[in-house]
């Protein structure tokens, strides 16, 4: 066996390794995959939505929140404007005829900053975030709550949906984020997982004064304080039917600088805390994040390999057709089912694709998602574009790791 094939092979093992592990655990827990409906003694909730350049989006944000089953004397709003340049500020003050809903300004300092300063301001039992992009379902927070019965539990995190995708890449983001829907419930299942997203985590307020408030964390702090639970062996929670729906970037530049963001900051913090590779940390330590990782290294050199035989390939061929003249004349195509790859590796492949679009159709049915002609869609334009896309935003976040550059959320609102 070359090079090659032990690389492909490996790859291929890996992948459907991990795909039929985590189907396992679904199948696993499918009759305990939710919790009944929250019916009585609601605790207090504040919700901290920090802003930056929002106007567009906070009053929408703000009415999800209104529109909550929720007792409003329990719920409690602060929503904190980071140094906006638009109208985001007027436009959420508007909302402060609530009683329950406080508006702050501070001067400019990143999404952490904001957060923390509404931490300081927070005396309920239960503390959640929701970025000013997001929308939250009515029965969200009644589905997220019940988790907390368990004292181990620390962090509840909620199921991310695009906000009506209507570009090619809200298309892509889409299909991804069901994707994410299921690989979220899994890792739940097994204590493993790695982020804690804006738009809509709960938290025991609590927990903040025995970890400490949000770091910068290369601007991933969704991602670094899920990585500190885990470090105390904290547990984190999924409500897999608790849906909040996010306003996802619609051209390629405002997607690649999310990722690349996204993407350095896992391989900063992951760096940061590199600790966690251990037996002590279950199944985080031992098998989720060692395939994170691996799989990026078969990314790469999968990639490479790909490259370099394409390019000898188109060698090789120019060379035998500059011999003949580049006669194509004598070119006839002729398809023959003889010839049609069967080895191994092809069916191996065929399998491995098979099982990540199962995966996504039970995403779609955790989610309780329609199959409709945009979810086909979707998967559609994901078979063709998904691979070279995340290739290029781990090429960009590879260099800015390597370059020492350092993205910043406010860029983002400032393209997008």
């Amino acid at each position: 066996m070359n090079f090659g094939s032990f690389l492909i092979y490996s790859a291929t093992f890996v992948g459907l390794y991990t795909s039929l592990f985590f189907l396992l655990t679904i199948f696993r827990h499918r009759h305990s995959l939710y919790r009944p409906l929250l019916q009585k003694n609601f605790p207090a909730v504040s919700i901290l939505i920090p802003c930056y350049n929002e106007e567009k989006t906070i009053s929408h944000t703000l009415q999800s929140l209104l529109a909550l089953d929720y007792p409003k004397d329990k719920l409690h709003i602060l929503v904190i404007d980071d140094g906006s340049k638009d109208q985001t500020l007027a436009v959420a003050k508007q909302f402060e005829k609530y009683p329950f809903i406080k508006v702050y300004h501070k001067e400019n300092g990143g999404k952490c900053t904001a957060l923390n300063y509404g931490l300081k301001k927070v005396h309920t039992k239960f503390v959640g975030t929701l970025d000013a992009d997001s929308f939250v379902d009515p029965q969200s927070l009644r589905k997220m709550i019940p988790y907390f019965q368990d004292p181990t539990v620390q962090a509840v995190t909620s199921s991310m949906k695009v906000y009506q995708p209507k570009t090619i890449f809200q298309y892509i983001q889409n299909i991804e984020y069901i994707f994410g829907i299921y690989l979220r419930k899994a890792l739940s299942l097994i204590g493993s997982i790695k982020v804690t997203p804006g738009p809509l985590t709960l938290f025991r307020r609590s927990i903040f004064d025995k970890i400490g408030y949000y770091h910068r964390a290369y601007d991933t702090e969704d991602l670094e304080i899920a990585l500190r639970l885990q470090t105390y062996n904290y547990q984190i929670e999924n409500a897999v039917d608790a849906y909040v729906y996010t306003v996802a970037p619609a051209s390629f530049k405002a997607l690649y600088r999310q990722r690349v963001r996204w993407y350095q900051g896992l391989l900063r913090n992951a760096f940061d805390y590199r600790h966690l590779l251990s037996y002590r940390h279950g199944n985080l330590g031992l098998f989720v994040l060692p395939s994170t990782f691996l799989g990026i290294i078969f990314l790469f050199s999968l990639s490479a390999f790909t490259l370099i035989k394409l390019v000898t390939q188109g060698i090789k061929t120019f060379d035998s057709w500059a011999s003949i003249g580049f006669d194509f004349s004598q070119f006839h195509p002729n398809f023959n089912w003889f010839f049609l790859n069967s080895q191994l590796i092809f069916f191996l492949s065929l399998i491995s694709i098979s099982l990540t679009l199962f995966a996504v159709f039970v995403g779609q049915k955790l989610s309780k998602g329609r199959f409709s002609k945009e979810f086909g869609k979707g998967i559609i334009i994901n078979l063709f574009l998904y691979g070279p896309l995340y290739l290029i935003w781990w090429l960009g976040a590879t260099f800015q790791v390597l370059f020492h550059r350092h993205p910043h959320w406010t860029q983002e609102k400032e393209t997008s």
